[in-house]
């Protein structure tokens, strides 16, 4: 498995330091299984601290759909032949159907009763009972429709990251057709597997641990990494080690659910103490009959930059489908390995 990273260098008389000739250097990295290319660049900047988040809860607190008792009077509820029930309740979590879907099973699951929760105040309970809801509910879907095989959980964390709704809530889609990373991430699995008879994330996994720079922890049969090619201005990832499909990795969901709720944490407490106040996450569950696609999650924090609070995506991202950062990976875990040492 190559790493593979060329330097590129700019040239040009520095106005901040008396004109005189700097190099200035681009990391360009290759990600293994995709082909894509990032880029690390000299942006130098230390990100202040975020705003005061609580104005804005208390604001919206009042009309939150998602606090009790509003969760049960204001929210849609199954139909009887899939959740007679209505709606899944597991610990601190409601499950019930996404009023604005994004496809024939798209779920919203409120995580946790408070309405606002620090980004380093989130428990592993807290994702264990939501993770838990998410999975009765897939299965059920994936019981009743085998065909709707694509099933992943997904979470917007505060506005800049998309949440249009400040009480912490996940998002599940489980559909027939893969999304594009799905779909993507499958072809470039089995082809792995065919070109070298072996599976991609073991590969990634020992290779990783192996190197040790952005090897992080191994929990419960999860292993988290920090991306070497991240998904944006860095990127935590956590494989499912095992090779399990879905529904064994379902039969586990507690024990697994514990260890990954710990981990995010972990992930959540460390990006906090950069000044991150926001983040995107996806869980992808492992495609029925293709061992090359384990169970795993990504997570990529989300900021406005200083000092004029730009976005973090530009066009480099939009329309060249190229991320760049700031933060190299081997930093990061670095930095995450401290935090899951604690």
């Amino acid at each position: 498995m190559e790493f593979k990273k060329i330097v590129k260098d700019a040239e040009f008389y520095d106005p901040f330091n008396e004109f005189k000739l700097t190099k200035r250097p681009t990391e360009i990295r290759t990600d293994p299984l995709f082909g894509r290319s990032i880029r690390i660049i000299y942006f130098p900047v230390t990100l202040p601290p975020p705003p005061d988040q609580r104005p804005i809860a208390d604001a919206t607190k009042p009309f939150c759909p998602f606090c009790r008792p509003a969760v049960f009077e204001k929210t849609p509820r199954f139909v009887e032949e899939l959740v007679p029930e209505g709606r899944i309740e597991v610990g601190s979590s409601v499950l019930f159907p996404n009023a604005f879907p994004y496809d024939a099973f798209s779920v919203v699951g409120v995580v946790g009763e408070e309405h606002f929760v620090p980004m380093d105040s989130f428990t592993p309970e807290l994702f264990s009972d939501a993770f838990s809801a998410a999975c009765n509910f897939m299965e059920r879907v994936y019981k009743k429709y085998p065909e709707y095989r694509h099933h992943s959980i997904n979470m917007n964390y505060m506005p800049t990251a998309g949440g249009s709704i400040i009480h912490p809530h996940i998002q599940i889609i489980a559909g027939d057709i893969p999304t594009n990373y799905q779909r993507e991430l499958s072809e470039r699995a089995t082809g792995y597997t065919k070109r070298h008879n072996r599976n991609y994330f073991e590969d990634l996994v020992r290779e990783e641990e192996r190197l040790g720079e952005r090897f992080i922890a191994r929990d419960e049969g999860i292993v988290f990494l920090a991306s070497f090619a991240p998904m944006g201005i860095t990127e935590f990832l956590a494989i499912f080690e095992g090779g399990e499909d879905m529904m064994a990795v379902r039969g586990k969901v507690r024990e697994k659910f514990a260890a990954m709720g710990s981990g995010i944490v972990s992930v959540l407490k460390y990006l906090h103490s950069l000044n991150f106040a926001s983040f995107n996450m996806s869980i992808y569950f492992a495609e029925p009959g293709n061992p090359g696609y384990p169970t795993h999650l990504r997570i990529v924090p989300r900021t406005q930059l200083p000092p004029m609070g730009a976005s973090d995506v530009n066009y480099f991202e939009m329309l060249h489908h190229e991320v760049l950062t700031i933060i190299k990976p081997e930093e990061a875990a670095e930095g995450a390995r401290a935090v899951f040492g604690a």
